[in-house]
């Protein structure tokens, strides 16, 4: 989603925009997730390949609605009639949150939920109708081309004129027994956790980004139900959130098109779900709540159960990097990937985009040219630098509570963080008062920023029991590490 979002933005300044993946082709409108009734194959659920979480809850958080409706025009409208489930996030969803369950009112929190596979294919088919947009699929790329790597003088390469920064060319790929290399002006990497880019980065002379880590031990299983006929319920949502160090487990019942619900169960520090049908349904049996298992234990199976366990938070810093390459951008998961548990990852992709949408128009890029002739790459740093300015607020909002399951594992953290992390389990105290519950909806969902949850009225109580009770004292951070161990695309 990160690259479809990019590439959205992309072609209102370039000529020509390709997009490259490694998957074989991957028609729009392919078969959503669990569509067939009488199958329990979990290949119904998996989308593409190269996404192994698509059969699992996907939530797209309404400060990312507000992207979508701003850059594909009539898309919303088009999921509601494909049968895309209205939301109105505090009227219609049985959340429990801090260990208590959050109150009931309409809000102006609306948005839809509907499954991740629907809605890449749509977006997937705005992006085709652009004429300046090629999709090119079985493309593995296994690294980026440069004049350093490009030129050779008595078996040693050299950097172009001596340059301190070395422009990023294009990218070298395999296509099937082939290797090929394509060009471009710009090279944009969305390519996910999985981001090769700090060794590509290595082998240009660059050096390799400090990274923060957080792993709270996550593992969560999901099966996909047929809602029963004539099902009635007080929610369409269901919200089991976790809370340390006693709620290890939670869930989630997402309703999405063809009258299905997604169901995700999700365990903390090693206490994941089991994907056997005896286990799977034993864990949603003592979740706090009836309303999972009421609502698996009336419901068809379309699938079988399905585990996933790459959940850490990382974050490859590089903003901090001293050098960078010109032509050269990274953005969605291949620099900050969230645990997937809070539903962050296709929001932030949407308001990368909007930054780098941001960032052309300032450099007064138009679609004459490469890049206009405006040199891009050589301020592309500056785009990190403000991509990582948005990063901190979700995540703070995402390694907060996972700082404490984390515990020694991360680190120690300063007495600034610790503040915020203790702060905001105060605010989960008292999130069962309206006014604290939208507060923190409105953050969670990134609409708000943080600070409003400093208003007088939220914040007077708690600071006033957190200097009484003395609870400030730093606990965890994160890890940094300087040379990661590198995986494939």
């Amino acid at each position: 989603m990160a690259g479809l979002f990019a590439a959205n933005v992309l072609a209102d300044h370039c000529e020509q925009v390709t997009v490259l993946e490694r998957d074989e082709a991957w028609s729009p409108r392919s078969r959503p997730a669990g569509h067939t009734a009488n199958t329990d194959s979990l290949s119904q659920a998996a989308g593409r390949t190269g996404v192994p979480q698509t059969r699992h809850v996907h939530v797209l958080l309404l400060r990312g609605v507000q992207v979508l409706r701003k850059r594909f025009p009539g898309l919303e409208e088009e999921l509601l009639a494909l049968g895309a489930p209205p939301l109105n996030w505090l009227k219609d969803t049985a959340a429990l949150a801090g260990g208590s369950w959050l109150p009931r009112f309409d809000s102006n929190l609306i948005g839809f939920s509907v499954s991740r596979t629907l809605l890449e294919s749509q977006v997937r088919e705005r992006l085709r109708r652009r004429g300046n947009i090629q999709f090119r699929t079985g493309y593995r790329v296994v690294g980026l081309s440069s004049s350093y790597t490009e030129t050779a003088t008595n078996g040693r390469r050299d950097r172009e004129g001596g340059s301190n920064e070395t422009p990023v060319t294009g990218t070298v790929c395999t296509v099937g027994d082939e290797t090929v290399t394509l060009h471009a002006d710009l090279v944009v990497d969305a390519s996910g956790r999985s981001s090769r880019l700090p060794r590509w980065l290595e082998e240009l002379g660059y050096a390799t980004p400090q990274e923060s880590t957080v792993n709270a031990d996550v593992g969560y299983a999901t099966r996909w139900y047929r809602i029963p006929e004539g099902w009635q319920a007080d929610w369409k949502m269901v919200l089991l959130a976790t809370r340390f160090p006693d709620i290890k487990g939670g869930a989630v019942v997402q309703p999405v098109e063809d009258s299905r619900w997604v169901v995700t169960l999700v365990g903390y520090a090693g206490d994941h779900p089991p994907t056997d049908e005896a286990g799977f349904e034993e864990f949603a049996r003592r979740l706090i709540g009836p309303q999972v298992w009421n609502a698996i234990s009336a419901a068809e199976p379309l699938t079988g159960i399905g585990g996933y366990r790459r959940t850490e938070n990382h974050w490859r810093h590089y903003e901090r990097l001293k050098r960078w390459p010109r032509g050269l951008i990274a953005l969605g998961d291949s620099v900050c990937a969230f645990n997937p548990v809070y539903a962050q990852g296709m929001t932030v992709s949407a308001l990368s985009a909007e930054i780098l949408d941001d960032f052309l128009k300032k450099r007064g890029t138009r679609k004459r040219g490469p890049l206009g002739g405006v040199p891009l790459g050589s301020s592309s740093l500056a785009f990190q630098k403000k991509l990582a300015k948005m990063l901190q607020t979700p995540w703070q909002l995402a390694t907060s509570d996972d700082f404490r399951w984390a515990g020694r594992k991360a680190g120690d953290a300063s007495l600034i963080e610790h503040f915020m992390h203790r702060y905001i389990e105060h605010v989960l105290d008292r999130i069962h008062r309206p006014d604290v519950c939208l507060a923190f909806f409105n953050a969670a969902h990134l609409i708000s920023p943080p600070a409003t949850l400093f208003r007088p009225r939220i914040a007077l109580p708690i600071l006033w029991e957190m200097v009484k009770n003395g609870s400030l004292q730093p606990v965890a951070k994160t890890t940094d590490r300087q040379k990661p161990e590198a995986t494939s695309l």
